[in-house]
């Protein structure tokens, strides 16, 4: 059990909850890692207890690496509640959005996430 983050998948939802503040590297590695071994196609990035702060630079890269390791058809769900968070995140939706394979959207509220996920 990694003390960064925690992986679960439950309900057809595979959520990373993030208990430290990510680095670039810790999202490329957690992207890998749900990768590997989660490949569902419906996933939840709770972040909702860190803080982040990417460069736009990291934000592009981080949706393209996301792009070459979930190639089939997918939902991915992000969960913020600081505005810092909901912008840089919004910035990684617009990033990864591939039309017909890949979705995503940030969201303030979990319930509305999962909703979301499920639809």
């Amino acid at each position: 059990m990694s003390n960064t983050h925690l992986i679960t998948h439950e309900n057809g939802i595979t959520r990373v909850k993030f208990l430290v503040n990510p680095s670039y590297d810790h999202v490329k590695l957690i992207i890998n890692e749900v990768a590997e071994s989660y490949p569902y196609e419906k996933r939840l990035w709770d972040m909702s207890e860190v803080k982040i702060k990417f460069t736009t630079g990291q934000i592009k890269a981080m949706a393209a690496h996301g792009k070459t390791k979930f190639i089939k058809p997918n939902k991915l769900a992000i969960y913020v509640v600081d505005n810092l968070a909901f912008g840089q995140m919004r910035q990684f939706e617009v990033y990864r959005e591939e039309e017909g394979k890949s979705e995503s959207r940030v969201f303030r509220n979990e319930q509305n996430a999962i909703e979301w996920l499920n639809s």
